[in-house]
């Protein structure tokens, strides 16, 4: 054997055990990631608190959002008795509304009569999923959800377990494309309807020693060139002002806690629901063609990997939770990406700035 090709053959043997080692590695964090939730505290941890099946009440303010949606589902599989706000609560409302009810109609079919009950003025319930208006900026409708909340809480009780917060408005653009307007409205709905949803729910918060849940600002936000210069002003101040209940509500034993969405796109964790629309055949219009019985059923929001809602269960269920959560906790890889994305976006100014001076 001469020289070059015993060097060819223990390249070959090296990078077939480099490939081994990363595949060892990756099946290594997928096992601990499934048992820890990225915390170090798995769902054994007896600091997790998790009687699940015990029907506790968490209100969702906005599931008109894929983030949202996906909450109030799992959630409601795991037992919570969800409150799931949506802007338009009708028959015909949002394809996020649709897909609550045709999930909720699938519920009663299974469940039977007995296990449904159904209310003209506060939506269906089903089981342990509960649709109702809401909508953070207007008064009328939180004062209402907490009246109708109150109307489907179990004989006895007056309270809510949690408050998650997941309406936001995002609008990417950047800052010189942008009108004043839609700073207006992302600061009204992010921070002003933060603080409403907090004096609104407060006293059912109280009642129950219970937690409100705010999402913070995304690292993804302060990347160079991601346009959301002003989205990421409204999120710093929603987590200032979160920091700020957490110590003013202590003394009632409300939690205030904050997830931080870090490697989460916010522009689409803050979308809403899509279904894809059918294609057109060749010699119809699209008025006739409409979408499968079962498009919505089918449905299954997924814009957050299981990880990031094994720590939302935490933060919920802990017994003594953390005031701040990141969701998507910061890996070796992780932080490799973020890396090589500022090296990317230094290069890019270094190759525009000539340009600029030509």
């Amino acid at each position: 054997m001469d020289d070059q090709t015993a060097l060819a053959l223990a390249l070959q043997l090296i990078a077939l055990c480099c490939i081994a080692a990363a595949l060892l590695l990756y099946l290594l964090c997928r096992i601990r990631n499934r048992y820890t939730a990225g915390t170090g505290r798995g769902r054994d941890d007896p600091e997790v608190n998790l009687n699940i099946g015990t029907g506790r009440a968490v209100l969702i303010t906005s599931c008109d959002t894929a983030f949202g949606l996906q909450c109030a589902l799992h959630l409601s599989n795991l037992g919570f008795r969800v409150f799931a706000g949506l802007k338009d609560d009708t028959e015909n409302g949002s394809v996020a509304a649709r897909i609550l009810r045709a999930k909720l109609k699938e519920r009663e079919m299974l469940n039977g009569d007995t296990a449904t009950e159904t209310t003209a003025a506060s939506g269906v319930t089903v089981g342990t999923l509960i649709t109702l208006p809401l909508d953070v900026t207007r008064e009328d409708l939180l004062h209402e959800a907490v009246v109708l909340i109150r109307q489907h809480l179990p004989a006895g009780e007056d309270g809510l377990w949690a408050v998650l917060n997941t309406a936001c408005l995002c609008c990417k653009g950047r800052l010189e494309n942008q009108e004043s307007s839609h700073w207006d409205a992302m600061l009204k709905y992010n921070v002003t309807g933060t603080l409403r949803t907090a004096r609104t729910f407060m006293p059912l918060l109280k009642n129950k020693s219970g937690r409100l849940i705010n999402m913070g600002a995304s690292s993804h936000s302060n990347s160079p060139g991601s346009g959301l210069v002003a989205y990421t002003a409204a999120r710093f101040a929603v987590e200032g002002a979160s920091m700020a209940l957490c110590r003013e509500l202590a003394p009632h034993g409300i939690h205030v806690i904050i997830l931080q969405p870090n490697g989460v796109a916010s522009d689409k964790v803050f979308a809403p629901p899509r279904i894809n629309e059918p294609e057109t055949p060749e010699g119809h219009t699209a008025l006739e063609i409409q979408h499968p019985a079962n498009s919505y059923l089918d449905y299954n929001p997924s814009i957050l990997p299981p990880q990031a809602m094994r720590i939302i269960e935490e933060a919920l269920l802990s017994k003594s939770p953390k005031q701040n959560y990141q969701l998507l906790p910061r890996s070796r890889l992780n932080s490799l990406n973020h890396n090589l994305l500022i090296m990317k976006n230094k290069i890019m100014s270094a190759q525009i700035k000539p340009l600029q001076m030509a």
